[in-house]
């Protein structure tokens, strides 16, 4: 039976340890109709980025599924029911990208294409790096490719950073040791306004006027310090109730104990009630502290980058796709420009379209979900079926 990406509890959900001895909680879908060995099928690896898990590539896996692919999308470390180690060495990109490795041998999967949103989108390009020989085409959304740190490169200290690229100011603060203290203190607020412009007008429709987040300076800390300011002061709007749920416990898959089971209900972007809940509910669970480790680890990747001695341009053997949003505000086209890009892929081997209209969310974002998940399987199919060619070289006249 086909999942539905209304009801979570309908993937198929498991957990699998990997020689680091991180435990990964993962979808592992089927594909329909398939009847060889699972270990045979066409396989997609997903990844998420912050503040999101699995689910938010739910409409992508039925769409991949439905269309004949196995694919495993795993709670990123620190995430869902996923191991939450305390050292940052750990949530190194390398580390990171050992620990994709181990996966796909525990699953027993071969060669994969890798999709990736936000950090999981950058971990997916350093899953390339790191092991080019198991990616067979990368597709990344909104996130462009960025070069390993190179033998003698600085390291960047944070106000290096913000003057190099001043809309990171947010991450600044999400690496700070207090800052996830504050944002569990006002979970339902902070969720709920770091999503969709599309959501936010709804909500504002009905009464409930959403402010979009900030991104540059210190603006994103400024703005929760008032959250806890309003909900101290008993102002803070009351959480959405889930009129459906009345009460009932969350469902878990039969197949997992109530004690390994991440949260697994349904959830879109918050159109309804319990898609908002069950984000407050699974971090609750959870914590911020542990997900905000991956705006951590700068320093340890660069060093373990530098130590690896990993080529700064992009595997020349791998095609791959980048779909910017328009309107992402951490992320603008402009980062992605394809001047810039051309001399980090002298192989032409990177396509570049520009998902018009849409921000930082457009996986999930009801205008622009479709869309995106049209481009991704048009480009996997294209790559699997021969017919990809890459772009030509840039001139050097």
């Amino acid at each position: 039976m086909s999942p539905d990406p209304k009801d979570a509890s309908s993937f198929n959900h498991r957990f699998v340890t990997v020689p680091s001895g991180h435990r990964y909680h993962l979808v592992d879908q089927p594909p329909a109709h398939w009847r060889g060995p699972i270990e045979e099928a066409p396989t997609v690896l997903m990844l998420h980025g912050f503040p999101d898990n699995w689910s938010g590539w739910r409409y992508q896996i039925v769409a991949f599924a439905a269309r004949g692919y196995r694919v495993l999308c795993p709670s990123q470390l620190g995430y869902c029911g996923t191991s939450q180690p305390t050292k940052i060495e750990a949530y190194s990109f390398k580390s990171i990208a050992y620990d994709y490795n181990g996966l796909l041998d525990a699953v027993g999967a071969g060669r994969v294409v890798v999709c990736g949103h936000d950090w999981g989108a950058f971990a997916a390009w350093r899953f390339a790096n790191f092991f080019p020989h198991r990616v067979i085409c990368l597709a990344s959304v909104c996130v462009p490719y960025a070069p390993p740190s190179q033998p003698g490169d600085p390291i960047y200290s944070d106000a290096d950073l913000l003057r190099k690229v001043p809309n990171f100011g947010y991450q600044i603060w999400f690496k700070d040791e207090e800052t996830s203290a504050k944002i569990d203190e006002v979970l339902e607020q902070f969720i709920t306004v770091s999503f969709s412009p599309t959501l936010r007008a709804k909500l504002r429709k009905a009464g409930k006027e959403i402010p979009q987040m900030a991104v540059e300076g210190n603006g994103m800390e400024k703005r929760v310090d008032e959250m806890i300011r309003v909900k101290r002061a008993g102002k803070a709007p009351p959480v959405p109730q889930d009129p459906c749920r009345r009460g009932r416990p969350l469902r878990h898959r039969a197949s997992l104990s109530a004690a390994d089971s991440p949260l697994v209900v349904e959830r879109t972007l918050f159109a309804r009630p319990q898609e908002l809940l069950y984000y407050i509910e699974t971090f609750k669970k959870h914590g911020m502290h542990a997900p905000l480790n991956w705006y951590r680890n700068r320093t340890v990747s660069a060093l373990d980058e530098q130590a690896s001695h990993v080529a700064a341009t992009f595997p020349a053997h791998i095609p791959a796709l980048l779909l910017p949003a328009e309107n992402d505000p951490a992320l603008p086209p402009a980062m992605s420009d394809p001047k810039r890009m051309a001399k980090l892929f002298p192989g032409g081997n990177l396509r570049i379209e520009v998902i018009k209209g849409a921000d930082h969310w457009a996986l999930q974002d009801e205008p622009f979900r479709d869309g995106v998940t049209d481009r991704l399987l048009s480009f996997v199919e294209e790559v699997l079926a021969g017919k990809w060619q890459p772009e030509a070289p840039p001139s050097k006249l």
